[in-house]
């Protein structure tokens, strides 16, 4: 595929463009094809860097082929707003891959690992543009059996002034934006997913609300976290985030983006950016609490069923977390 041209386009249905593309690119390994689907000057935002440009962006996919040389990426769900001349999409994706190179993270171990990234992309005249890459790099390290800290402290002697001045920038922006509703009522996700998804990330991580936590989510639902870590039922879900409120005491919260598609009947699929920013009160990882300021970006899918929850895919980086603390 090397110096082939791309074959999707601005005219192209936007799904079908962040499906092809990605398969252009990771499965046929057109790696240069990066050049003509992302800008000179696009930045791609995560919690463990800020890659800015297409050839930063072709070093960094290179770099990650050569730890794991069969990496794909397996589309599980497109959820979209507009179209491929101006829209926005949240794409996210399953990698099986095998670590048969050094990492960042150490040695090749030749263990095959599962992830899953949420990435939301601005798209405009079929390129992108800026872009949210949300990955739970706890869920490699696990896999790749190295130890949690030391790969955490990996990820913070990589971190640049650029983007501690993000984190700084970002916690302003949360703290000094529109206080907490801490409505009592829960919107109606099907008439308003914008509201529903701040109230219900409002009571996740700050408030804490039970009703509104068990108005959301239908008995039997299920949250992904990663390929490795799936939590069955609703009181196992809301004690997640009971677990996470007690390692961060979080003063702001932002619901960043929302896209919405029809799912069948009576449902809907709703993906949801999201930002919280606090202070690291409680243990978290094995770490005791040390009052540093923590700021945590993260994107949910949402499978709704008849106005409740019935899936969620919830992704955001806890390794990216625990270097911010460390």
């Amino acid at each position: 595929m090397t110096a082939l041209k791309g074959v999707y386009g601005a005219n192209d249905d936007l799904v079908d463009y962040i499906l092809g593309i990605t398969f252009e690119i990771w499965e046929q390994r057109g790696i240069d094809l990066i050049d003509e689907y992302y800008g000179p000057d696009t930045v791609v935002y995560s919690l463990d860097g800020i890659v800015r440009g297409s050839r930063a962006m072709i070093d960094g996919t290179n770099a990650m082929l050569s730890a794991f040389p069969d990496r794909l990426l397996l589309g599980d769900d497109v959820i979209v707003s507009g179209d491929s001349h101006a829209g926005y999409s949240s794409h996210r994706v399953l990698s099986p891959m095998t670590n048969t190179g050094d990492s960042m993270f150490g040695a090749a171990t030749g263990k095959a690992v599962r992830i899953m990234n949420i990435a939301d992309c601005v798209v405009e005249e079929g390129v992108i543009t800026l872009e949210w890459l949300a990955r739970d790099n706890l869920a490699l390290v696990q896999q790749l059996g190295f130890d949690v800290h030391k790969s955490a402290l990996l990820v913070k002697n990589g971190h640049t002034p650029e983007l501690r001045q993000w984190f700084e920038g970002e916690t302003q922006r949360l703290v000094d934006g529109p206080a907490a509703t801490s409505a009592k009522s829960l919107p109606n996700p099907g008439t308003d997913p914008a509201a529903f998804s701040q109230r219900l990330t409002e009571a996740l991580w700050h408030d804490g609300d039970a009703a509104v936590i068990e108005g959301a989510y239908a008995p039997y639902a299920v949250m992904h976290r990663s390929p490795i870590e799936i939590v069955s039922g609703r009181p196992a879900i809301a004690d997640c985030f009971a677990q996470l409120r007690r390692s961060f005491s979080i003063s702001g919260v932002s619901v960043d983006h929302v896209a919405t598609q029809p799912a069948g009947d009576n449902a809907i699929s709703v993906a949801t950016r999201w930002a919280a920013c606090g202070r690291h009160t409680g243990a978290f990882l094995g770490a005791t609490p040390t009052d540093k300021p923590v700021y945590i970006m993260g994107v949910t899918h949402r499978r709704i069923v008849d106005g409740r929850i019935a899936v969620e895919w919830t992704v955001f980086d806890r390794l990216g977390a625990l270097s911010q603390i460390l």
